[in-house]
């Protein structure tokens, strides 16, 4: 199953209402390198490429194309408990 996840959901920055899916606790340890190492030990293939949020679009952001045998909600609780 191919899942996009785009740095904006991780954005501590951001409301929920504008796109950040995760707590705000964990959203304050967000990195793109630190994304990259999460899926890397959950042994994740995937693909960085510049993008635009739909929500945000006047911001740069990276989007994520993720292969993954779990559910988007999924993937991004594990994300968040790992960013904790």
């Amino acid at each position: 199953m191919t899942i996009t996840l785009y740095s904006q959901y991780f954005n501590d920055k951001l409301p929920r209402s504008k796109g950040r899916k995760i707590k705000l606790s964990a959203a304050k340890n967000f990195t793109d390198s630190r994304l990259e190492e999460i899926l890397r030990s959950l042994h994740a293939k995937f693909e960085v490429k510049e993008a635009k949020y739909p929500r945000v679009p006047w911001e740069d952001t990276k989007m994520y194309t993720v292969e993954a045998d779990v559910k988007k909600s999924t993937l991004l609780k594990i994300i968040e408990r790992r960013l904790s």
